[in-house]
């Protein structure tokens, strides 16, 4: 266990609820320096955050699931309190498959307080199907959206062996909602999009009646799928996630055109796949730059056979940017063990952050969160934790972080995801305050690491 103070807050202790914090640091925070830090316990069997957004408000919104039972949404406010006025006591549980389990794993914000999420929904027996659900500014499933607030679509009919999954989500500026995930057809996985109006219906000028099936693979019988939906300013798609090559997965990028079909302009056909380590590539998360270029981050084998973080960068072309690390990639060993990056974002002034789980000595069992600064050009920020690196931790078990979300007026960013709670040995909720990887003065003058 790290030797951090945790104090359990009285005003928090709500219907079997416990909020564990480190007291806020009164002075800024220096970058990659940890302040709060909260464990959520929700059911008490095996807790998680997938997803963050910071909404229009300022408060951090956290999704996940208890257990795969039920969607859960848990709401902090600006300073990182719960929010009592949200859910019940700060969460909201929804239990949209009420004889099965449902699971969130994207969420955004909307402009009217309300929020979308998507993830699975165990529809019968062992067939897992997309679903988005629209949830109102208090938390609860929003009544107008689709069926009760859930819109949920199965790409291969009543099949019990068929598992579809939504793993991320965006909102076009006409209302329109594009989901991302995979599909299985005879056993593999496929990249899988589903295209929904404002009101949860499918949108029939997407796809096939709004579905779209790509196997993104090399091969016939290669597995894909996407993991990061980023939507262009001119309603393009991009895509990431990881697509077999010759054998093994490789870092997958594709770009579709408004109606879901490949951009023949972007990669070969409009996929690019990329082969990094020795064996299996995976991209986890992606943002775009202003210029339009991409990046992605996620997990490598190593030479040595463990994993290590990957960044890569890619031009609006879809091919791999040189100016980026070496010929376009960046490898980063944080522990002395396996390390995988599941989340990223873009500072404003160029910085990228990725964060996941590593472990800091592997001598004990269990992962720790781990989380790394880049320059603009793929370099460590050497202002960052230790040279650009900082690990966490928070357990006697697994940390993990799988969402991040930027406070650039608050000074600091909220890594989001699970820990192993201190007062039982089921997962919780986690969501920890990180200092910025710059400060104001460095991005006035040191204009040369914009994007």
């Amino acid at each position: 266990m790290p030797n951090t103070r945790k104090i359990s807050h009285p005003l928090h202790i709500v219907i079997g609820v416990i909020l564990l914090f480190a007291a806020a640091s009164t002075a800024a925070l220096a970058p990659g320096a940890d302040g709060m830090k909260l464990t959520i316990p929700v059911s008490g069997i095996g807790d998680y955050a997938q997803a963050v957004v910071r909404d229009p408000s300022g408060n951090i919104v956290l999704a996940g699931s208890n257990g795969g039972n039920s969607s859960v949404l848990v709401r902090l406010t600006p300073a990182g309190a719960l929010d009592l006025s949200f859910g019940v006591n700060g969460i909201a549980i929804n239990d949209l498959d009420v004889s099965r389990g449902d699971a969130l794993r994207a969420l955004v914000s909307l402009d009217d307080g309300r929020y979308l999420g998507c993830g699975s929904f165990n529809s019968i027996a062992t067939s897992y199907d997309f679903f988005v659900a629209r949830f109102s500014s208090t938390g609860f499933a929003d009544g107008g959206f689709a069926a009760g607030g859930v819109a949920v679509t199965a790409f291969t009919g009543a099949s019990q062996t068929s598992t579809d999954q939504c793993n991320s989500l965006a909102v076009k500026t006409d209302g329109m909602i594009v989901a991302a995930g995979m599909t299985t057809v005879a056993g593999h996985s496929h990249v899988a999009l589903v295209r929904y109006t404002s009101s949860g219906a499918l949108d029939a000028g997407f796809g096939t009646g709004g579905l779209v099936d790509i196997n993104a693979a090399a091969l016939a019988n290669g597995d894909s799928e996407a993991r990061a939906l980023v939507l262009q300013p001119d309603g393009k798609l991009l895509i990431a996630g990881y697509a077999f090559g010759s054998g093994t997965s490789d870092l997958l990028v594709m770009r579709l055109n408004t109606n879901g079909s490949p951009d023949g302009s972007f990669g070969s056909g409009g996929i690019t796949r990329t082969a990094v380590g020795t064996s299996d590539d995976f991209a986890n998360a992606m943002v775009r730059q202003p210029d339009g270029r991409i990046v992605v981050a996620g997990s490598t084998y190593a030479s040595g056979g463990q994993r290590d973080f990957v960044l890569a960068r890619y031009t609006t072309a879809g091919a791999l940017d040189p100016s980026f690390g070496s010929g376009g990639i960046v490898t980063t060993a944080v522990g002395p063990s396996d390390d995988y990056a599941y989340s990223l974002i873009l500072m404003p002034w160029g910085r990228l952050i990725a964060a996941g789980s590593a472990r800091i000595d592997t001598s004990t069992a269990g992962t720790d969160l781990a989380v790394v600064a880049y320059n603009a050009d793929g370099s460590l920020d050497r202002y960052f934790g230790v040279g650009g690196k900082r690990m966490l931790d928070i357990s006697a078990f697994n940390d993990a972080i799988y969402g991040l979300a930027s406070d650039i007026s608050g000074g600091r960013f909220w890594a989001v995801g699970t820990a192993y709670g201190s007062l039982t040995t089921a997962q919780d909720f986690l969501a920890v305050e990180f200092g910025l990887p710059d400060t104001i003065f460095r991005y006035d003058f040191e204009t040369g690491n914009t994007p």
